[in-house]
């Protein structure tokens, strides 16, 4: 028996707390899909069908975070057996960017089941306002309309926004660090040269080599990917790769800046995890980042680099006492107890 099915695209942090948030207040069944490899993901839709039709009869709400083909085969099994399905919007599935191939649209047949989900959903949840409706001017070149109502404007579906949130005291473990005032860095997984342009590492690189004085580092790309794509990096600029929560946080501590170039996001986790620790934002005039960082960072508001150049400088200039405004602001408006409030709340007004 249970309230909610979970259906689980990844075992991502953000999509384990959430399920922390489901199974601490209602009762809860997960599911996690195998999407590694096309033949593993079929078995694991199979599988998932079958975990459907065992369990399906006692819930009444299906929840799942990212909206993709998977969730066109929830939708039809809410629309037979009279459930409600919830979705959570993270951004991939609110855009359409051709020229990166890049967003849930781009494929027709991707993009069908994604409509065919938000159609027939009873609740959608975006973490942020711009992933409901947005006019993305960030790019010279391209102005874009964003946002589920713009994909799928005929959903009957009610919207409600509900931010991310993060335990604060786990960014919190150390207080004795000292910031290095020259140090700005940006976080983000490199497999693939779209990723590489999409998250503006491509600028964050650039930068680098104009401010020579001071020390940048990219925390999620190997010297391996930048070989293979013929990438100069300049002797200030280090790569790490991939590291977990805790490697991160020691990192985020000694930066004074933070910086994300992204064309686009949804609600940027690596921002406000940086923002704890302190770091002064840099951001992109992209979806949630100027609302995530407000008075206490720097906004680029086109895609050039004098733009990014001049943030940067007067977030090096800056006294480190905004990184502590960074901090609060996070505390004040995106803490896990907020999320979970908010989230258990509306909810339950769909399981009375």
């Amino acid at each position: 028996m249970a309230d909610i099915l979970y259906i689980k695209s990844a075992n991502s942090s953000f999509i384990n707390l959430d399920e922390e948030i489901l199974t601490k207040h209602f009762s809860v069944k997960s599911f996690l899909l195998n999407q590694k490899g096309l033949g593993n993901f079929f078995w694991s839709l199979i599988k998932m069908k079958i975990f459907l039709l065992i369990n399906i009869w006692s819930c009444q709400i299906i929840f799942i975070r990212f909206c993709d083909y998977y969730a066109a085969i929830l939708a039809f099994f809410c629309k037979i057996f009279n459930k409600k399905l919830v979705i959570v919007v993270g951004g991939y599935d609110a855009v359409h960017m051709p020229e990166y191939q890049y967003g849930a649209y781009h494929n027709k047949f991707r993009g069908w089941c994604v409509k065919f989900a938000y159609k027939n959903a009873a609740l959608i949840l975006p973490n942020n306002p711009t992933l409901i409706e947005n006019i993305n001017d960030y790019d010279n070149e391209i102005i874009r309309k964003e946002g589920v109502k713009h994909f799928v404007p005929d959903t009957k579906a009610k919207f409600k926004v509900i931010y991310n949130g993060f335990k604060l005291d786990f960014w919190n473990k150390t207080t004795n660090f000292a910031k290095d005032e020259n140090l700005a860095i940006t976080v983000a997984y490199i497999d693939n040269y779209k990723t590489f342009q999409l998250k503006g590492i491509d600028s964050f690189i650039e930068i680098a080599k104009q401010l020579t004085e001071k020390k940048f580092l990219i925390i999620g790309m190997s010297t391996d990917f930048a070989k293979k794509n013929n990438i100069v990096i300049p002797s200030n600029l280090k790569l790490i790769q991939k590291m977990n929560q805790q490697g991160l946080v020691k990192y985020y501590q000694k930066a004074k800046v933070f910086c994300l170039f992204s064309l686009t996001e949804g609600m940027p986790n690596v921002l406000c995890e940086a923002m704890l620790c302190k770091c002064i934002p840099v951001g992109s005039k992209v979806n949630a980042i100027p609302e995530i960082i407000g008075n206490t960072g720097f906004i680029v508001e086109k895609k050039e680099l004098t733009f990014m150049k001049s943030a940067l400088n007067k977030a090096f200039e800056s006294n480190i006492y905004l990184g502590e405004l960074a901090k609060q602001r996070i505390i004040e408006n995106y803490s896990f107890e907020k999320r979970e409030k908010e989230l258990v709340e509306t909810l339950k007004e769909y399981l009375k």
